[in-house]
């Protein structure tokens, strides 16, 4: 004996189980959105990382070349410029040393005592990554006897 339902052949019925296209297009949206962000926060962190890594360089490579100056007569001290070599070899320096009077600082009887000098620390492959550090080195003052 046949015997038919009261369904058609196309119809969905209502115990059916599954997601509807809309439910589909819904999902796969809020995970485009979220993979998105997390690529961009990736590529923040990994930038913020390498001008971290510059910093903690430059900084050291910069004192470096200060203590290196200190230990200088204070007539060698000279604008110059250079790199590090094979310890560091994208990294580079120049070196500004300006002769400070008593104009430039206010302190009477300061002229050919102070030179203020400028170090900057460049990565070759990339200009706009750079450090400087200034400071102001006095000529040794020898007491009269």
């Amino acid at each position: 004996m046949l015997s038919f339902s009261n369904r058609s052949c196309g119809q969905v019925g209502r115990g059916t189980s599954g997601f509807t296209l809309l439910e589909v297009m819904v999902a796969v949206a809020i995970i485009a959105i979220a993979i998105v962000t997390l690529i961009g926060a990736q590529s923040q962190s990994v930038a913020i990382a390498t001008n971290s890594k510059f910093e903690a360089a430059a900084s050291l490579l910069a004192q470096w070349k200060v203590a290196e100056l200190n230990l200088q007569d204070y007539s060698e001290l000279t604008s110059s410029s250079g790199n590090f070599g094979e310890d560091f070899p994208n990294f580079s320096w120049t070196i500004e040393v300006t002769e400070l009077s008593t104009g430039d600082t206010g302190i009477k009887g300061s002229d050919g005592m102070l030179k203020a000098v400028d170090v900057t620390i460049r990565v070759d492959q990339d200009a706009s990554l750079s450090y400087g550090l200034q400071t102001i080195v006095c000529k040794k003052i020898v007491a009269a006897k």
